[in-house]
Formats: C-alpha cells, sequence, structure tokens
C-alpha cells in the first residue's frame, strides 16, 4: 500500500529539511536553457510565496533536485497576521486567477465583508509553509509555461515527486553536496561552478540567497549555533563546503562526451563499483557522492541512527511487529554515522 505524504513529514513543532526529486513524464531531455531559465524563476517565486527555503537545487535536462528547509507550519502562521498573508498573493499578480482573487479581495473590503476576506486569507494560509502545496504549485506552474510556450497539453512531470526527510549535519552537508554534484556525474561540467542550473554556481556568481542556502546546510540553523556567534563570511562557508564538493570531483581522466563537455570529473561507472566491492572494499564518503545513492532519493529519511530511530518511532503504526529499530546501516560505502530508515539492498549506487 503506498503511504500518505503525510508520512515522509518530520515531527511538528520544528522545522525540517527534505531532498526533493522530480522527473519528466517519459524522463524526456526536455530542458534546455530557456526552459531552465523559466524554471529558476518560478521556483524563487514559489520559495517566496510559501514560506520554505532551498538550501541547494539543481536543474538537469529531464529532472530537478531541491534540498528543501519547511519551517514549523503552526509557528509561522501564528506569526503572521491576515494583511501579511494576503500579501503574498502579489508575488503571483501576473496570473489570471490571481487577478481575479485580488479583485474579489478589493471588492469585499470595500464592502466591510470580513468574511470574504477572511476566507481567501484562510485559502492562502492553506498554501503557506506546506512541502506538498509546495510541489504542487511549483509543478503546476512550470508545467502551464512549458505548454504554453510548446503547444502542448497534458502533464509535464513523472507521477509523485521522490522526497527524504535529511537530518542535520553530516546528512545535510551529504546531500547538498550531492545535488550540487549532479552536472560532473551527468557529464555536463569538470566542475559545478562551470554549471549555470545549480545553485553552488549561483553563490559563487554572487546569489545573496543561494549563498544563505549553503550557509545552512554547511552551519545548521542560526538559533542553533550559540548566542553571540558571528555569521561566517562567503569565504569560510565556500571553503567549508568544497571540502565535500571538490574532494568528491578529483580528476577520473574521462575525456570529453559527444556534446563537447569536459567528463574529466565524472564518477564511478558500475564496473569499478563492482570491483570494490569484489575486494571487500568500501567506497570514501566523497567518492560516494559522484555516484547516484538510492539512499538519498528511496531512504525515506537520512541521518544519523538516533534521528532515523526517532522518525520510526513517530511512525511506529506504518511498520510490522517485529521490526524493533528504525536505522539500518548504508552500503557500499563508508558513512560513517549515516543511516537510512529504509535497507535497500539492489544498486545503492550507481555509475
Amino acid at each position: 500500500m503506498r503511504k500518505p505524504r503525510s508520512f515522509q513529514l518530520g515531527e511538528p513543532g520544528s522545522g525540517h529539511c527534505y531532498h526533493v526529486v522530480s522527473r519528466v513524464a517519459g524522463r524526456e531531455l526536455l530542458f534546455g536553457d530557456g526552459e531552465r531559465e523559466a524554471f529558476v524563476g518560478i521556483l524563487r517565486r514559489q520559495l517566496a510565496f510559501s514560506g520554505l527555503r532551498a538550501l541547494t537545487w539543481c536543474l538537469m535536462g529531464n529532472h530537478f533536485h531541491l534540498l528543501l528547509e519547511v519551517p514549523d507550519r503552526e509557528r509561522m502562521l501564528a506569526g503572521l497576521s491576515g494583511d501579511d498573508i494576503l500579501a503574498r498573493l502579489g508575488i503571483f499578480r501576473d496570473e489570471q486567477a490571481t487577478r481575479m482573487t485580488l479583485a474579489d479581495l478589493r471588492m469585499w473590503r470595500e464592502n466591510g465583508n470580513a468574511e470574504g476576506v477572511e476566507r481567501i486569507a484562510a485559502s492562502v494560509a492553506g498554501r503557506l509553509f506546506d512541502l506538498p502545496a509546495f510541489m504542487k504549485e511549483l509543478k503546476l506552474r512550470m508545467t502551464l509555461w512549458y505548454n504554453r510556450r510548446h503547444g502542448r497539453k497534458g502533464t509535464l512531470w513523472e507521477g509523485r515527486y521522490k522526497c527524504a526527510l535529511v537530518g542535520e549535519g553530516v546528512a545535510l552537508r551529504a546531500v547538498a553536496a550531492y545535488i550540487d554534484l549532479n552536472p560532473l556525474r551527468a557529464g555536463l561540467a569538470g566542475d559545478p561552478l562551470e554549471y549555470r542550473w545549480c545553485a553552488y554556481a549561483a553563490a559563487a556568481g554572487g546569489d545573496q540567497e543561494a549563498r544563505r542556502g549553503i550557509e545552512r546546510a554547511v552551519y545548521g540553523p542560526e538559533d542553533a549555533r550559540g548566542k553571540g556567534t558571528r555569521r561566517p563570511g562567503w569565504a569560510k562557508v565556500v571553503a567549508e563546503y568544497r571540502l565535500l564538493v571538490y574532494g568528491a570531483g578529483e580528476d577520473r581522466g574521462a575525456g570529453a562526451g559527444p556534446d563537447g563537455a569536459s567528463k574529466g570529473k565524472r564518477g564511478f561507472t558500475r564496473g569499478e563499483i563492482r570491483q570494490v566491492w569484489e575486494r571487500g572494499g568500501k567506497l570514501s564518503l566523497a567518492a560516494a557522492l559522484r555516484c547516484r545513492v538510492r539512499y538519498f532519493t528511496d531512504g525515506v529519511a537520512l541521518g544519523t541512527g538516533d534521528f532515523v530511530n526517532r522518525f520510526f518511532e513517530q511512525r511506529r503504526a506504518y511498520f510490522g511487529p517485529r521490526r524493533e529499530t528504525g536505522a539500518r546501516r548504508m552500503r557500499g560505502a563508508d558513512w560513517g554515522d549515516l543511516r537510512s530508515l529504509r535497507d535497500l539492498r539492489v544498486d545503492v549506487l550507481r555509475g
């Protein structure tokens, strides 16, 4: 039985981070530079509206990765007035549906219809600080834009998005680096900085929001760093982050691909991974991030053993009576303290 989306959401009362992946239907390579430019614009507006935060992101030719921080919904809504909530509609004022809503809002305010105003505010509030609502709107807006541009109809995306809950610390840093290494694994760039459709390249180019997202991934939430702790400068942030991103990208000497893009820093091939396993060895964390890691998309929850076990206890009713603990050791690499909720056995690392 397919579990409801709420199964993957963390406990209420605090914020959580999620690695989200969604692919184009049929996995066709539909996104060129124009489509990617449009997607980034839609993504930025959707983040500003929803109250979610992207720690990092990467858009490929037929799918995207997001590392999203979702704050505690009740706490955030409690800090907003009705006018604050309604003001967010202005972000989408160029859309016909939103223009109609804003027209109704003006009319009801002029007529003193407080009930109508409150009804719109409640509807908007239901779309804020919510991961499923965010993903639904993001994918719908991209579908509408793409279909208008290309004269097509129907869905753009392949089924439901994949989502994994990610714990703080090394888990969050590893997933962030894994996302930014996507163009390297695909052979589209010899260095993530050369691929303009990822947050790391945007941050290196001076994008302040992208820099703050990577800072959050590397150092954790600001309120957990201790009072009086100064925010690190970008040079320090990027030096820390580079230990994973660049350490995972040593030269493999693979030449150039058919599109002329350097493949000198691609991940391991399936054969190379098998050779390491047959020798009884394990890949390093940095080397594993150059592979496609199923734990990061299919593991449901990723973090320390304590983090995964807490998630398991909160969702105990979804599991059989024989299962006593949630955390499972991860295969194929030296993952350190990282654990996954799912004990994946097949193709945990793909070249």
